[in-house]
């Protein structure tokens, strides 16, 4: 099983905090600006 989180606010700071929490694991994004999200979804983890 994958652990999946579920991130509200997809803004620079929600970003940041997401892609350290979530490193490794599936990330569901949300905001309330649909183009934050889209933009964060499209963000590569290395």
């Amino acid at each position: 099983m994958q652990d999946v989180i579920l991130w509200t606010g997809a803004g620079q700071i929600g970003m940041a905090i997401a892609r350290l929490v979530g490193y490794g694991k599936k990330i569901i994004v949300g905001d309330k600006n649909i183009e934050n999200a889209k933009f964060t979804a499209k963000m590569k983890s290395y």
